[in-house]
């Protein structure tokens, strides 16, 4: 099904002034998203009048769009502050030995490495595992850096620099035949690409909600598997983890069922109320029609830029496409110099190490890459 982008793109009063393909870096806010914010925040200078039930209801709905986007269980979410709050409360929980050890691939976004850096003091060692002779993520690489005392493998879905796609099946095929858990930042795919937690078996996945999902900073979302909630053991606690009305002061530390026993306390209700308005937009979409409206942009993007004389960065093979790629001049100079000048023209991209990031979204059109292409300068 074709995507009626002019009708999607009355939701971003920006796009009159901006070619914003730059997703993965900032996600704008549709309008129903600024007003839901708005309006509660409104709503909150009288908090007497406020249904407080709606919060509830709101966080309910958003577990329930989530689950429906991933192929999950809404039972198995929780809500966190950050990727690194995600990233942290499933290295924390797992059962570590001294001596154990956990294979991350090179280049990673920090938030997924530092909540398994701080492991050490465990005795837990953070292996890196080299990227492949092209410079990209290898199964056979992170199989090769794994051994029999690995306990969790911690990948992105879609890498940050150039849009990489990583096959969740097959690593958490590979984590299972080891005994230990799969791991997966999903931020640059949830939203653009398609995700299977139910059949690729992946423990858990985690993302925070300022870019693909649209809604600010302050939430996070977490899936954690039957599997990995059997082995991650809640960190912390507080009135929101346990099976207990606020006022039962008998203290019984008796967690809740499914992901609930990770939420400690208050819930950002803000930015949960933008992110159930921004989801209400996404998920009346097919993330099928998402993912191929955004690969079909970024495929014409590559052919362009690569007539024009620039280098790609990202892979060209399908299967490891997603909504991100990136070019480069050669030069980390001239790259960034030309972000600057493509801003000045109001196309809004993101200057990387791997070169200059492009990552168009469901509104975007091909008028929107062929405007960008056209403003790059011929190299010989």
């Amino acid at each position: 099904m074709t995507l009626d982008t002019q009708k999607l793109r009355a939701h971003f009063p920006m796009t009159s002034e901006w070619n914003y393909v730059n997703h993965a870096t900032h996600g704008p806010f549709p309008t129903q998203t600024s007003e839901a914010i708005s309006n509660l925040a409104h709503a909150w200078t009288s908090p007497a009048d406020l249904d407080h039930d709606e919060n509830d209801r709101t966080a309910n709905a958003v577990r329930q769009m989530i689950a429906r986007t991933i192929n999950g269980k809404p039972e198995n979410i929780a809500f966190t502050g950050s990727l690194a709050e995600s990233m942290s409360l499933a290295a924390a929980g797992l059962d570590w030995k001294p001596g154990d050890n956990c294979v991350i691939p090179e280049h990673e976004f920090p938030s997924v490495v530092y909540p398994f850096l701080n492991l050490e003091r465990r005795g837990v060692t953070v292996r890196f595992a080299p990227k492949d002779d092209a410079g990209f993520t290898s199964v056979d690489r992170i199989r090769e850096t794994a051994d029999e005392r690995t306990r969790a493998i911690v990948v992105s879905h879609v890498e940050f620099m150039n849009g990489f796609r990583n096959d969740l099946a097959a690593l958490t095929q590979l984590a299972h035949d080891l005994d230990a858990v799969l791991i997966s930042d999903v931020t640059q795919s949830l939203g653009p690409c398609e995700i299977d937690v139910a059949n690729s078996g992946v423990d858990v996945v985690g993302a925070h909600s300022y870019k693909w999902l649209m809604a600010s900073y302050g939430v996070g979302v977490t899936y954690l598997s039957d599997r990995a909630i059997e082995r991650v053991e809640p960190t912390y606690a507080g009135r929101l983890s346990v099976d207990l009305g606020f006022e039962d002061l008998s203290y019984q530390l008796n967690f809740r069922p499914g992901a609930a026993r990770y939420q400690s306390g208050g819930l950002n209700w803000i930015t949960l109320t933008g992110l159930r308005a921004s989801l209400e937009l996404i998920t009346s979409m097919n993330p099928a029609d998402i993912a191929s409206h955004t690969v079909a942009l970024t495929e014409r993007l590559l052919d362009g830029v690569e007539a024009r004389g620039y280098q790609i960065s990202s892979s060209r093979e399908a299967e490891r496409r997603s909504a991100i790629v990136a070019f480069t001049t050669g030069n980390q100079e001239e790259d960034a110099a030309l972000v600057s000048d493509l801003g000045a023209k109001k196309i809004s991209v993101a200057h990387r190490g791997l070169g200059i990031r492009v990552s168009p979204y469901f509104y975007n059109t091909a008028d929107d890459i062929d405007q960008l292409i056209a403003a790059l300068p011929r190299r010989s």
